[in-house]
This record gives C-alpha cells, sequence and structure tokens, in this order.
C-alpha cells in the first residue's frame, strides 16, 4: 500500500528542496543541508550550515526505506529551516509537507518516528541526542519552558539502543550535552504539544498527534568525525539503520531496548517530564560564566612545526583542543567537548592528556583532527570544513621538561577552582606561565616529524576573555645564547576607542622575572587570511638599556571569532622566529582585531541550542 503522495519523488515545491518517498513508519529531515550563499557573505557573523547531512540523509532514506525531506541547497543564513518562525513566515509550505507525511505515516502505522539530521562543529567522534532533554543526575530532565518530543518507551528502546551502538563503535552518545532541541523555535518541539494553541493550523494538527502519542522525534547532532566520508561515518550510519530498521521503528513504545537487540542493555533511564517554565531573558554586559583555559604552545624552529593545546575548566568551561600547525599554513585541529579532568598531576579531556608534577611530564593525543592547507581557511568555518581533510588518527606523544627559573610559588589564598596539586593547577591558581622544551613526534596525515621544540606552559595567552579592545598584539619567546640556560619574553600591547594605548611587557632573567618599557609592537597583515609582515618591538630593560625585537612569522592561521558587545574578531596567530640583540629565540604571536559589529538579534534567537 503506497504513502500518500505528497509531490513526485525528488521534486519539491522549491528547487533546494529534496524529497524522498519511502514505505516505512519513519521521517528524516535535514534542515541545514544547504552552503553558505550571498546572505551568509553579508552578514558579521553566519552560521554554519551542516555539511554533508544532506547526504547522510539520503543514505539512511535508502536504507531504510523511509520518506525524506532533505534541504539540499537553501544557506540556512537565508532561510533558516530549523526555526518555526521563519517557516511560519516565509516557508508555511514546508510545514504543511512536514504535516502530511506525518499523518500519512500515522494513518498508516498508528504512530510516527520523525529524525531530524544536524550537524555539531566539534571534532571528537561524538552524537548529541535532542529530545527536549537534559541528563543531570542520572536522570533526563527537560531544560526550562522544553517539552519532551518522545515517549518513555522510545527513549529506552530505539534511542538506548542508538546509544548503546554508538558507544560500541567509539562514538560518544550524549542526551542535550550541547543541543537537547528544547528552545521554542527549534523544529523539534514541533512534534510536541508545545505549539498546541498556534495561530498556524499545521502546528497544531502536529501538537494534537503529539497529544495522542503518535509522534517520537529525535534530533541528532553529528560530529565532524562522524559526518566526513570515512570509518566512523560508515560506523555512525550503521548504528543509525540498525537501531531505527523498520521492523524495531514501528514497534510498540513500551518495546526494551534489550528486546530489539542493543549490544547492551541497560537500566531504563529515569525521564522527567515536568517542563519548568522560562525564566525571563537577562542582558549582561559581561560574558557567562568564567572559565579558566591552561596548557602549552610549542614552537620547533628547525622542523617549523608548532602547536597549541589547552583545556578549560570552571563554569562556562567549554572543552579541550589541540592545533598544530606545519608547512607553512597547514593546519590540524582537534576540539572535544565536555569538562576537562583533573587526576593529580594530569589533566585530559577524551583522547588528549597533559601530565605535569615537578617540571616534568608529557602531552599525549591520537585521535581525529581537521587537517586544511589555507592560512585563511578559518575565516569560515564552513569554508574549512569544506575543504578540509579529516586525518582519523593524528598522533603527538612528548615530554615536557620545564626550567626551574620563573616558576610560582603556589598562593593558599588564591582561587582553587582548579583542582589537584599538579604544576598545571599551581600555574592555573597563580596564573602565570612557566617556559621549557616539548621533544617527542607528531604524525598527521601519515607523516612523522620529530619535534624539539621551546614550550610556554600555564594560562593559555589567546583567550579573547572580557577586554573590549580595538587591537591586540601579543608575543611570547625563549632565547637561548652559547647553551646558557634560557631566558623568555612575554609581551602585549592593547588598542581602545577613546582611550590610550595599553602596553606590558616583562622578560625572565637571572631567574626571575622583571617588568620592562614596551613601545609598540610592529606586527599587521596586509589583507585578512595574509601572512603577516615583520615583527618589530621597541623594548627598554629593567636597567634601563634599550633594545629591540625582531621575528619573522613562519606558520600562521587567521580565525574569525565572536567578540564582546556583538562585534567579530579577527585574529592572526602562529609561530615566529626571534632576534634580541645576540639572543636567537622561538615562539609564537598574536594579533587580533575588531572587524565589525552584529545587528541586532532577530526575534527567534532565543534558542541556546542554536543548531
Amino acid at each position: 500500500m503506497p504513502m500518500d503522495a505528497i509531490a513526485a519523488p525528488g521534486s519539491g515545491p522549491e528547487p533546494w528542496l529534496e524529497i524522498i518517498d519511502g514505505d516505512a513508519p519513519l521521517l528524516l529531515i535535514a534542515p541545514h543541508g544547504g552552503r553558505a550563499g550571498a546572505a551568509a557573505r553579508a552578514t558579521l557573523h553566519p552560521k554554519v550550515n551542516d555539511l554533508e547531512t544532506a547526504a547522510i540523509t539520503r543514505e539512511l532514506a535508502r536504507r531504510l526505506g523511509a520518506p525524506a525531506l532533505i534541504n539540499a541547497a537553501m544557506d540556512r543564513n537565508e532561510l533558516d529551516c530549523n526555526r518555526l518562525a521563519q517557516l511560519a513566515q516565509r516557508a508555511p509550505w514546508l510545514i504543511d509537507l512536514i504535516v502530511g507525511r506525518v499523518a500519512a505515516i500515522t494513518r498508516r502505522y498508528g504512530r510516527a518516528t520523525v529524525l531530524l539530521i544536524h550537524g555539531w562543529n566539534v571534532i571528537e567522534p561524538r552524537v548529541d541526542l535532542g529530545l527536549g532533554l537534559r541528563e543531570a543526575g542520572g536522570r533526563l530532565r527537560p531544560p526550562a519552558g522544553a517539552h519532551v518530543s518522545a515517549s518513555d518507551g522510545f527513549i529506552n528502546g530505539p534511542v538506548a539502543a542508538l546509544a548503546a551502538r554508538l558507544t560500541t563503535a567509539g562514538i560518544i552518545p550524549t542526551f542535550g550535552l550541547r543541543y537537547p532541541g528544547g528552545a521554542s523555535q527549534n523544529l523539534l518541539q514541533a512534534f510536541t504539544q508545545r505549539h498546541c494553541a498556534s495561530e498556524l493550523a499545521a502546528l497544531r494538527e502536529l501538537a494534537a498527534l503529539a497529544a495522542h502519542g503518535a509522534i517520537d522525534a529525535l534530533q541528532l547532532e553529528m560530529s565532524v568525525a562522524v559526518r566526513m566520508p570515512g570509518a566512523l561515518r560508515a560506523s555512525n550510519l550503521d548504528a543509525i539503520a540498525e537501531a531505527f530498521a523498520p521492523a524495531t521503528a514501528s514497534s510498540s513504545s513500551a518495546t526494551s531496548a534489550s528486546s530489539m537487540g542493543s549490544p547492551a542493555a541497560a537500566p531504563a533511564m529515569i525521564v522527567v517530564r515536568d517542563a519548568r517554565p522560562r525564566p525571563a531573558r537577562v542582558v549582561s554586559a559581561t560574558p557567562a560564566g568564567a572559565a579558566m583555559r591552561i596548557g602549552v604552545e610549542f614552537y620547533d624552529p628547525d622542523a617549523r612545526v608548532g602547536g597549541m593545546a589547552s583545556f578549560d575548566f570552571g563554569a562556562g568551561a567549554a572543552g579541550a583542543r589541540i592545533m598544530v600547525m606545519f608547512d607553512g599554513c597547514h593546519a590540524a585541529l582537534f576540539t572535544g567537548e565536555g569538562k576537562s579532568e583533573f587526576a593529580g598531576a594530569q589533566i585530559h579531556l577524551g583522547p588528549l592528556s597533559m601530565t605535569l608534577a615537578g617540571g616534568r611530564g608529557g602531552l599525549s593525543f591520537r585521535g581525529p583532527a581537521m587537517v586544511v592547507d589555507d592560512g585563511a581557511a578559518y575565516l569560515s568555518v564552513e569554508r574549512a570544513l569544506a575543504g578540509g581533510q579529516l586525518d582519523t588518527a593524528m598522533e603527538l606523544a612528548a615530554t615536557i621538561e620545564l626550567d626551574d627559573c620563573g616558576a610560582p610559588a603556589c598562593d593558599a589564598s588564591a582561587d582553587d577552582s582548579a583542582p589537584g596539586d599538579s604544576d598545571l593547577a599551581t600555574a592555573a591558581r597563580a596564573g602565570t606561565a612557566r617556559f621549557g622544551r616539548l621533544r617527542g613526534a607528531l604524525t598527521v596525515g601519515g607523516v612523522r616529524r620529530e619535534i624539539d621544540a621551546v614550550a610556554r606552559v600555564g594560562t593559555s595567552c589567546l583567550g579573547l576573555g572580557a577586554q573590549r579592545f580595538t587591537t591586540r598584539r601579543m608575543l611570547w619567546a625563549c632565547f637561548s645564547s652559547g647553551g646558557a640556560a634560557q631566558s623568555a619574553l612575554e609581551a602585549r600591547t592593547m588598542t581602545f576607542d577613546g582611550a590610550p594605548q595599553a602596553c606590558t611587557a616583562r622578560i625572565l632573567d637571572a631567574g626571575a622575572w622583571r617588568e620592562c618599557e614596551l613601545g609598540a609592537i610592529d606586527l599587521d597583515t596586509p589583507v585578512p587570511g595574509a601572512r603577516p609582515g615583520p615583527i618589530h618591538a621597541a623594548i627598554t630593560l629593567h636597567d634601563g638599556v634599550a633594545t629591540t625585537l625582531s621575528g619573522r612569522a613562519d606558520n600562521f592561521m587567521t580565525l574569525s571569532r565572536p567578540g564582546l558587545d556583538a562585534t567579530r574578531i579577527h585574529t592572526s596567530l602562529g609561530f615566529a622566529t626571534y632576534q634580541m640583540g645576540d639572543a636567537r629565540g622561538a615562539g609564537m604571536f598574536e594579533y587580533s582585531r575588531v572587524v565589525g559589529v552584529l545587528p541586532s538579534a532577530a526575534g527567534d534567537s532565543d534558542d541556546a541550542d542554536s543548531d
């Protein structure tokens, strides 16, 4: 018995919408499968389209025999098909198509399963499961205002089976860690009772079906590593196809995960369904949270390999990351989500870990990384992901050995939000950095590179923080002369609207940090994404001796980052060789500047889970 026809296979009311017919009791929707266009280029802070989700949805439709609605070409910055207010205003016909498909499935099978396929731009192999719920204290609870999009049987049936299969495949499943799908304008909420009083008849019809228990909906947020072509993507597709095969997807909502043949039965998850009211929105002049970022930055001027690895902790912590630069403007990036954990002298998150105690330790990583060969790639995250290659097994194994000089003393009265008794915790509390050597090997793209690098350990020098600057120039350098003990320099200048320039510098001399007078740092790029020009800084040492630092950028990358007060900031960063007097050295540089102010937020931007 064929499904009710909505449109001819492959065609839609608009050319960007692809329609696939199928007989399964399952509807697949890919809201963000398009690519950046004129709207993205005209937006200071464009949203990233979910690359590869259109192709993934097509493949799932084929394997499951399921109908699908795929946005294959519309830039989400022009029309966001995951925002109900935008659809209601500009494409109500798409909501009608969704209702028609869901109604047809429920007429035939009694209930419908809806899977919304999204992309998550963290690199680590993860799938965030959106049900209008977040996991907390071993229970699933809705964020304020959210409605749950599925029955307990569905959550403890196909969803639990999917989570088990993903875990077996080395992919981390989470429940609403970043994207619970609970905000009012999120498309997932259309499959709940939330919009029962909507002015739009189609939304009222969906809400009525949900009220009768006829819909189970799940949002799948897939990380970069499980979307890019390769073994992880294949495992992700296998897990989804097995968990939602028609024989299981159409089973009773009370079916357990174990009876459906999941890899490992688990205790039923407790779902708390009380939808607490959403609190009034509070706009703050300062960023939420007070996360601290600590880690290591290193550069080997002979191998021309540099890198940064850092971990967040404290309120508002975002996770951890490692970026290595090589061959001029090639960069390999891994990002991980969640809370970094201290375990004695070690801090780790996923495949990235760092250990340091008594001035000795190590840095290790083995996992997926996105590799780009363009210094301007990350001016657009979408461009970087589209043009990059996934290396599923980048590896870095290195030892760290710090100098004794310049080590911070532990202040018992300092903030102890960084647990543990390691040098990392001490450096984080003191807000300082130490210098030394990092030695080991990096394998990326199948090529092994030996590293003997200068290293800076402590608080990251690249976080934007709460500083409202117009431009910021920073650098650090390690120097050695004829085998003598290393010395180090840190310098920073910031300019502001209507305020004098701020300059700070200090040098590690004879085992102690001494403040210096800094005239300026000459560090510029001719255009965004270009190699920085020569680096110069005029410095007067503590003993009154004037000197000049000069440097040359060897590796570089340009990033585009959101700043405070709805601004956009371009950051050029990388590694350089330096000379100061007779001393040769190496280190890092950064040049950040505000490039514009964002327009006022749209009325439907209350979605904290913005995908």
